[in-house]
């Protein structure tokens, strides 16, 4: 990874925050689907970054959002646990022939086989556990369960289309 390749990534980051909490805070999908953007900076950090650095960058990610979004440090949670859940991840979706750790994650290098069942594990994962912290009841885990779903989908929609974007430069 070069620097060019962090500095855009730092620069995507900074981005993903200031959209979420300007634009997308209250942007719902028929009221169950909403819009994540933030988990973008840990689901594209490049491959090599050490799993203590994507635990750290996640609790603060998510701490942040707690604060502007009052919701008591489930985003942190549930931002902290798929930080530390992405080196399973890749372990599970490796190629035969293994992946090149200075590749970056994305569409055009990865290809849809392996980039969007990976986006699609990382989301429902974070999704699931918030909002079944968000519950915190087990007579609601139908209505959680589709929250996670929904909000899964249009996760997956936006990451493919600034992937495509991405790729059209």
């Amino acid at each position: 990874m070069g620097a060019n390749f962090q500095y855009k990534w730092v620069l995507g980051v900074v981005l993903s925050i200031v959209v979420q909490l300007l634009f997308l805070r209250d942007l719902a999908l028929f009221y169950y689907g909403f819009c994540f953007i933030y988990l973008w900076a840990i689901i594209k950090a490049p491959i090599e970054t050490p799993p203590v650095y994507l635990i750290i960058g996640g609790f603060a990610l998510g701490w942040l959002l707690d604060t502007f979004y009052n919701t008591h440090g489930m985003h942190a949670f549930a931002t902290v646990l798929v930080a530390w859940l992405r080196p399973t991840f890749f372990k599970i979706l490796t190629p035969a022939n293994g992946y090149d750790e200075r590749s970056a994650i994305s569409l055009a290098e990865m290809k849809w086989l392996w980039f969007f069942p990976y986006v699609a594990i990382m989301l429902f994962t974070h999704h699931i556990v918030l909002f079944l912290l968000e519950s915190s009841t087990g007579s609601l885990l139908g209505l959680s369960l589709l929250k996670a779903f929904l909000s899964t989908l249009l996760g997956l929609g936006v990451f493919a289309l600034l992937e495509l974007f991405n790729s059209s430069k």
